[in-house]
C-alpha cells in the first residue's frame, strides 16, 4: 500500500513527454500547489507504515494492567490501515482538480498526454517491483508467484486476484493498491473530457451508494472475507468519489479556517478512525463489518477536515517555490 507514496507523488515539476504532446504550459497564474497536500501525503504514508510495522498482539494472552495498552496498540495498528484510503481520496481530489483546471485553461482534456504522464511516473517502478518479486520467487521457493497472479498484476488487475485468491507471501502483495489506482486513472480523464463537471458529479454520486451496497452485500454473504472486501475496487471507489466531490466543492478555493478549527478537525479525524475500528471493527473479520458503510461517510468527512489543515510552512514554501513551474499531473 505504501508504494503509492513513492510511485504517485502529489507534486513535482512537469516535463514535456514528446514533441507531439499538446502545449499545456502552466503560467504563474495557473500554478496549482498546496503544501498541505505534502503533509497529508506524509501522514497517509506514516499511517500505512505503522499499520505494517507495529507488532500485533494476541489479546487473549494478555491480562492485567498491560492488557489495555496492548488493546490500544492493536486498535491504532488496525486504524492506521485507513491511510491507504486517504491516499485514494487525495489522488482523486488532485486529479479532478487538475483536470478541471486543464479544461478551463485549454477548453479540452488531453487524455493521451494524461496517460503518458501517468505511465512515466508509475509504470517504471511498478513493473520493476513486480519483476523483482518474480525473480525472488524463482530464487526462493517460499515466495514463488503463481502464473495467474503475475498475469493479473501485469494487466493492472491484481487487486481482483487478491480478492478471489489471497495476498500470498510474495512482496508484490502491496501492489494491489496501485492496480486499483490505475483503474481509476484509466477512466477518470474520459469522464472529465466527455461530460465535464456534471459527469464527474453524477458518477461520484452513483459510486458512493454502489460502494456502500457492495460493502453491505459482501459482508453479509462472506462475513469472514475481510481481504475480499478491503481490496475490492467497488468498495474503495467510495474514496475516489469522495475526493472528486471535495475538488468540485472547493472549486480551487483555499478554505480560510482558524487554527482551532483545523486542529479540531484533525482530532475528530483520529477519533473517527479509532471509533470505526474499535466499535464497528471495519478491518476485522466478522458480520459487524457491514456497519462500515456508516463510518465511511465519517471517514470521508475526516479526510476533508484533514485537507483543511494547512501546515505552518504554507507561506514560506509558497514564496520559495513561486518561481518554479509546479504541476501535479
Amino acid at each position: 500500500m505504501a508504494l503509492s507514496a513513492i510511485v504517485a507523488p502529489l507534486g513535482g515539476p512537469e516535463h514535456p513527454v514528446s514533441a507531439r504532446t499538446p502545449d499545456l504550459t502552466v503560467t504563474p497564474k495557473d500554478r496549482f500547489y498546496r503544501p498541505e497536500l505534502d503533509l497529508l501525503r506524509f501522514f497517509a504514508f506514516l499511517m500505512v507504515f505503522l499499520h505494517h510495522a507495529l507488532p500485533g498482539f494476541e489479546l487473549k494472552h494478555h491480562t492485567g494492567r498491560l492488557a489495555f495498552l496492548f488493546r490500544f496498540e492493536t486498535l491504532v495498528k488496525e486504524s492506521c490501515g485507513f491511510g491507504v484510503c486517504l491516499f485514494f481520496l487525495l489522488s482523486a481530489y488532485l486529479i479532478t482538480e487538475l483536470l478541471e483546471r486543464e479544461k478551463a485553461r485549454t477548453g479540452n482534456i488531453h487524455v493521451r498526454s494524461f496517460y503518458i504522464r501517468r505511465i512515466l511516473r508509475i509504470w517504471p517502478l511498478y513493473f520493476s517491483f513486480l519483476f523483482g518479486g518474480v525473480v525472488l520467487g524463482i530464487l526462493v521457493s517460499a515466495y514463488r508467484i503463481e502464473t495467474g497472479r503475475i498475469l493479473a498484476f501485469l494487466l493492472l488487475s491484481g487487486n481482483w486476484y487478491v480478492a478471489a485468491v489471497s495476498c500470498g507471501a510474495s512482496p508484490i502483495a502491496p501492489l494491489w493498491s496501485i492496480s486499483l489506482e490505475e483503474q481509476f486513472y484509466v477512466a477518470w480523464p474520459w469522464v472529465a473530457k466527455i461530460g465535464g463537471r456534471n459527469s464527474i458529479l453524477a458518477l461520484s454520486g452513483v459510486l458512493l451508494p454502489i460502494s456502500w451496497l457492495t460493502l453491505f452485500v459482501l459482508s453479509h454473504s462472506n462475513p469472514h472475507g475481510d481481504r475480499a472486501i478491503w481490496v475490492n475496487s467497488l468498495v474503495q471507489f467510495q474514496f475516489f468519489a469522495a475526493g472528486a466531490l471535495i475538488a468540485l466543492s472547493l472549486n480551487g478555493r483555499i478554505p480560510r479556517l482558524k487554527t482551532g478549527v483545523r486542529i479540531g478537525a484533525l482530532v475528530a479525524g483520529f477519533v473517527a478512525w479509532l471509533t470505526a475500528q474499535g466499535v464497528f471493527a471495519i478491518k476485522s473479520d466478522g458480520p459487524s463489518s457491514h456497519m462500515a458503510f456508516m463510518y465511511s461517510t465519517c471517514l470521508r468527512s475526516t479526510a476533508h477536515g484533514r485537507l483543511l489543515v494547512h501546515s505552518a510552512r504554507h507561506r514560506v514554501l509558497s514564496a520559495v517555490r513561486s518561481r518554479t513551474q509546479l504541476a501535479f499531473l
